[in-house]
């Protein structure tokens, strides 16, 4: 009986340590590893950053930046930059709604920035007279370059020059390295640059005051300029050996990039200030109008529009067959680029003078062309 008692004990006992072992197995439980999925990110008029979803437009989430945008977020060396109206420029993480950095400027800054990977600098211009170089590495300002007005065309990087225009009237190459002037084009008194250049080949575009676009070589001497019947704020966009831009004049217009002349334009009912999109075979603008355009690029002619509520000022961009662009009637638009048809639009309480920036989680963004930094 004592022996059966001693048996059964020991079963258990094996039991209870095969029990025991197994649990011994199991790892302990592990957060699940976090999911990223492409963003769109946009601020506006209402100190606010947002982030939506691309394919429905869910907001991802929304953070208060302290000031106003009129210049448009970029994304340079993996992270977020946000150009604020009141000299900042906060570097945040691009996948959670965190500052890295604050840049504090002394000036107020309405030019979106370019990064250049050579030099790891961000360059901004300013209402100080001013072109800034940010060194994002160590976070501090290189140096800058001052000018005879304020800065609020974005510039372009052509090999070892940065290009831009001002208020001035003047267009200023300098060296990205260290800032000192290489050359300056200038327009002639009463004129101003707000255009962003451009660059294609060894040419660089920009729109003035005058009505004109002006095409420059890149040791700055004019290879022609065509004139329009309205101030020419547009930044010009390259596309197909054509450059294309609005004018005040109410027009959009296709220019033989060598040539200057003409090869088509095409009316809307109001002022064009905004940078086009090019993709596939059609051009896309916004206007003052309340319309947003899909215009042939072959030959100018419709292709569909768009209405909104109010003006549309900031410049649009294509990402996987959709149109990405906001308004000042404080929405922010996803169409099917194939028919002008409307896929979501969210309302972000804000409007919107700046363009959106795209960010894959490998990494991979997509900005608009406003910065004039597009071939």
């Amino acid at each position: 009986m004592q022996q059966r008692w001693i048996n059964r004990m020991l079963a258990i006992a094996m039991v209870a340590g095969v029990f025991t072992s197994c649990k011994k197995d199991y790892s302990k439980d592990e957060p699940l590893p976090e999911v990223y999925t492409p963003s769109i990110f946009v601020s506006s008029q209402n100190a606010i950053l947002y982030a939506f979803t691309l394919n429905d437009g869910v907001k991802k989430f929304e953070y208060p930046v302290g000031d106003n945008a009129a210049a448009s977020p970029i994304v340079f060396n993996g992270d977020l930059y946000v150009t604020l109206v009141n000299g900042r420029i906060l570097k945040m993480d691009i996948n959670h709604p965190t500052v890295k950095h604050t840049y504090s400027l002394p000036a107020q800054l309405s030019s979106t920035p370019i990064g250049d990977a050579g030099t790891g600098l961000l360059y901004v211009g300013a209402s100080n007279d001013s072109m800034y170089a940010i060194d994002t590495k160590a976070d501090t300002v290189r140096w800058h370059f001052g000018t005879k007005d304020q800065v609020i065309s974005s510039p372009t990087i052509y090999q070892d020059r940065l290009i831009f225009g001002c208020y001035d009237g003047s267009v200023y190459a300098i060296s990205k390295f260290d800032g000192h002037q290489l050359w300056s084009f200038d327009a002639g008194l009463g004129v101003s640059f707000y255009s962003s250049p451009t660059k294609s080949g060894k040419f660089i575009y920009i729109g003035a005051s005058d009505g004109n676009l002006y095409a420059l070589d890149t040791a700055g001497n004019l290879k022609w300029k065509f004139h329009t019947n309205g101030e020419v704020r547009s930044s010009p966009i390259i596309y197909g050996g054509n450059v294309i831009f609005g004018s005040n004049d109410y027009n959009l217009y296709c220019i033989d990039s060598a040539s200057g002349k003409q090869r088509w334009s095409f009316a809307t009912n109001d002022r064009i200030v905004s940078s086009p999109y090019a993709f596939g075979q059609v051009i896309y603008a916004g206007s003052y109008d309340y319309n947003m355009y899909a215009v042939n690029i072959l030959d100018g002619t419709l292709k569909w529009k768009f209405p909104t509520s109010a003006l549309i000022k900031a410049s649009p961009m294509v990402y996987n067959g959709r149109l990405y662009f906001g308004g000042y009637d404080k929405y922010l638009y996803a169409l099917d680029t194939s028919n002008g048809g409307i896929v979501w639009k969210q309302n972000i309480n804000g409007s919107m003078d700046c363009s959106p920036v795209i960010v894959n989680p490998d990494g991979s963004n997509y900005n608009s062309s406003i910065s004039g930094a597009q071939d």
